[in-house]
């Protein structure tokens, strides 16, 4: 009995002299873009007693393979962030540490322990061990590229022979670089074309240009479609397509007009018959040369009459 006394006075007197954990604050969650670096702010605080040797790290065993080979952390077990000297009591310590997502990491969720470990108590080595962890999840996003395929004019009226250039535009609207795998155009047959080598990739908010030539030597009149695809994916293999459709309109060929014919004989005068002042001139002029027949012939007559001999 007197055994189970002394043992219990013991407990009591180790529950008595022990202090609580310091306190730890960490971010619930984490945004982190792929290829970009997130930043972990860590406060510990012990309000009953000093603190010793603190070292605060994110312990990466923890941390899965296929995440953790695409993670580079600031601090780890290895490399801890160290605090050797005393902290005194309620004193806050805020702590960062960095973690940069490699640009191929997968999407995902990871759970990130952060591990916050030292001594406390008032004596120089530490009176009372602790370890702390807190975790939080680490959200990895990625911007996908956005490259816009466009043709500032889609509709061409030509003859046939003529050669067209259209203009291929390539344009990446995100954040993120697009990387090109094929721009292609497939003609309507009989046209043919030729396609400028296309940029390897385009940088975000940057436009890239690219001719397409276009021959009808051999298409007859009608109408022609030319198909234009455009392959690009991400930095990580994801694959993106766009496509757009020129239309091509082979006219008929135009006959040239007749040549007019020039005459360089002079006007013949015109008579209209319906003026009533060119009837009445007619009708004078008629009377006219009809008075002087008859004056001529009665006067012949009277002429002869006179030479005739007498019987």
């Amino acid at each position: 009995m007197m055994k189970f006394a002394v043992l219990v006075t013991v407990i009591v007197v180790l529950f008595a002299t022990s202090y609580r954990d310091p306190y730890i604050t960490v971010p619930g969650n984490l945004e982190v873009q792929a290829g970009e670096t997130g930043h972990i702010e860590v406060i510990v605080e012990h309000v009953q007693t000093t603190m010793w040797n603190l070292r605060v790290y994110v312990d990466a065993n923890q941390i899965e393979d296929k995440f953790l080979q695409r993670l580079e952390i600031s601090a780890d077990g290895e490399h801890p962030i160290l605090f050797e000297e005393e902290i005194p009591v309620g004193t806050e310590v805020s702590v960062t540490i960095d973690i940069k997502v490699a640009g191929n990491s997968p999407v995902g969720e990871v759970k990130i322990p952060v591990i916050v470990a030292g001594s406390k108590g008032p004596c120089m080595k530490g009176c009372e061990p602790f370890l702390v962890q807190k975790s939080l999840m680490l959200k990895i996003m990625r911007q996908e590229p956005k490259l816009a395929l466009m043709i500032p004019q889609t509709a061409f009226e030509v003859h046939s022979g003529e050669i067209i250039p259209v203009e291929v535009q390539l344009k990446n609207y995100s954040a993120a670089t697009a990387y090109v795998q094929k721009l292609e155009a497939v003609p309507d047959e009989p046209l043919h074309l030729q396609m400028q080598t296309a940029p390897s990739q385009v940088r975000p908010d940057v436009t890239e240009s690219v001719t397409m030539t276009v021959f009808t030597k051999d298409a007859e009149p009608g109408n022609y479609l030319i198909h234009v695809k455009l392959m690009y994916r991400d930095q990580i293999q994801n694959a993106f397509t766009e496509s757009k459709t020129v239309y091509i309109t082979v006219l008929e060929e135009e006959e040239p007009p007749p040549t007019p014919v020039v005459s360089t004989a002079p006007p013949s005068p015109t008579v209209n018959p319906h003026n009533p002042e060119e009837k009445y001139l007619y009708f004078v002029a008629g009377m006219f040369c009809g008075a002087c027949i008859f004056g001529a012939a009665l006067m012949i007559g009277l002429f002869l009459k006179k030479r005739r001999p007498t019987k």
